[in-house]
């Protein structure tokens, strides 16, 4: 197999294929990374010394109904510059996730037209893992909107009740998008968004 299939197929780049293993049913490619992207994750100084390595597997698409892991010795590495000790960031996976960026932009897509417990079927994860996925995506593509184009507005005010009071929403006219929700009713409750 080549590097190139698994770049051009799984996005994995900055590694090198080394072997394959076939163990229950699943398929597990044995990548190493280049020593060009061994990089401080803290300042991203490629001055850093060798201090271990940690093993890790990575879950990516699947070929039909087989699933693939990707795995991969992560280098521990101090930079000279800033003295942080920490893992190389991984290219084709985010921080602290267990599956590759593919994976996650596959389980998306398949959202779009299954539910949640049949992407998790489908893919061979648990429905709290697809949920986690869905969350994460939301987060980054709804938590701040850009005000950049941001023309007219509306500012409304919603009584909840005693117990929880009034909220202050901010909307673009243009789009519909509510841009700021701010608990209370006075114009302090919108400090925050005048300070974006």
């Amino acid at each position: 197999m080549s590097t190139s299939l698994l770049y051009h197929t799984w996005g994995i780049r900055g590694c090198t294929y080394v072997h394959t293993r076939y163990e229950r049913g699943n398929t597990i490619f044995r990548v190493r990374q280049n020593n060009s992207s061994l990089r401080s994750s803290c300042c991203g100084s490629r001055e850093v010394i060798k201090r271990g390595v940690i093993e890790r597997t990575f879950r990516a698409v699947p070929v039909g109904s087989r699933s693939i892991f990707i795995q991969i010795a992560v280098h521990r590495v101090e930079c000279l510059k800033c003295g942080c000790v920490r893992q190389v960031k991984i290219p084709f996976a985010s921080p602290r996730r267990s599956y590759t960026k593919s994976f996650e932009r596959y389980a998306l897509e398949l959202s779009r037209h299954m539910t949640i417990q049949d992407v998790a079927r489908h893919l061979g994860v648990s429905w709290d893992t697809v949920k986690d996925i869905q969350a994460r995506y939301l987060r980054w593509r709804f938590d701040k909107p850009k005000l950049s184009k941001l023309k007219r507005i509306a500012i409304d005010e919603i009584y909840l009740g005693s117990r929880s009071g009034y909220l202050t929403i901010v909307m673009d006219l243009d789009s519909g998008a509510v841009v700021e929700v701010a608990e209370g009713k006075h114009a302090q409750a919108l400090t925050s968004f005048w300070k974006r």
